[in-house]
């Protein structure tokens, strides 16, 4: 009966052995990690599911911002109209993460919003928005948006995307006068450019009035808005006069700092 005991004892823990080598932890993997003590793991709700390999792309982004924009994708201050006057600061520097859909400086003056059929874009892969100067009364202020839609080279709705937003900005902007009652807008961009250039003059509460110069382009899978304007009594001029680079070059030097950060055009 001893015998029996023990060679049944033994093929038992054979089995078990067996067992453990053929389901455990595979040689070298941390087989102590768990759960910290007390934690209980639920199941994720509402979470996003993680974009395809190749939709994102990992940058060293600007404090604050998305790591899908990088620092590098933003207008060098150079190229802003006015800096010689302000020596506006790199956007990078000042760039911050923008939660949901970001307002671009047209909407907020033009009060104006997405169409309904182009608002589930609004938010986008990625936004982020940087102050490069704010001037003081009657001073010129600078601000950049960018709404990252996606790497448009697995497929070409990424870029789509982003021309819809862009067709509906500039639809907005042109119909600033209906939604903000009293401004004029004059686009300054060729009919068949493939950017938007335009200044517009808006009412303000107390008797000023708000002039922004605006550039709108799109390359590929991002809408980009380059926004200046100053807030001034009503017939008073800004302190420092209008001047700088022309519209097609504002609008190329947004776009080739995208291109060469996002290598996506």
């Amino acid at each position: 009966m001893r015998t029996t005991r023990t060679a049944v004892a033994t093929a038992a823990a054979l089995v078990c052995l067996g067992a453990l080598s053929a389901c455990g932890p595979d040689n070298g993997a941390d087989q102590n990690a768990g759960p910290a003590t007390g934690s209980t793991a639920a199941p994720a709700t509402g979470t996003a599911a993680a974009p395809p390999s190749g939709s994102t792309k990992p940058s060293a982004a600007a404090p604050g911002a998305s790591r899908d924009i990088p620092a590098g994708a933003w207008i060098s201050p150079r190229a802003v109209p006015l800096d010689s006057a302000y020596h506006w600061t790199a956007p990078a520097s000042s760039a911050k993460a923008v939660g949901g859909a970001p307002v671009f400086k047209l909407q907020e003056l033009c009060h104006s919003t997405l169409s309904k059929d182009n608002e589930s874009l609004g938010t986008g892969q990625a936004a982020a928005q940087a102050v490069l100067g704010a001037g003081g009364a009657d001073q010129w202020q600078a601000q950049q948006t960018l709404l990252y839609q996606g790497d448009p080279r697995p497929s070409s709705g990424v870029a789509q995307s982003a021309h819809a937003v862009f067709r509906d900005l500039r639809d907005e902007l042109k119909d600033c006068a209906r939604t903000a009652p009293g401004a004029t807008v004059k686009v300054t961009s060729p009919e068949d450019a493939t950017y938007v250039a335009a200044t517009v003059t808006v009412p303000q509460p107390g008797g000023t009035t708000a002039v922004l110069h605006t550039y709108l382009t799109a390359p590929d899978g991002t809408v980009n808005e380059l926004a200046l304007w100053a807030t001034t009594k009503a017939g008073a001029q800004p302190k420092v006069p209008w001047a700088g680079p022309t519209d097609a070059e504002v609008a190329k030097a947004m776009d080739a700092a995208l291109c060469a950060a996002l290598k996506d055009c």
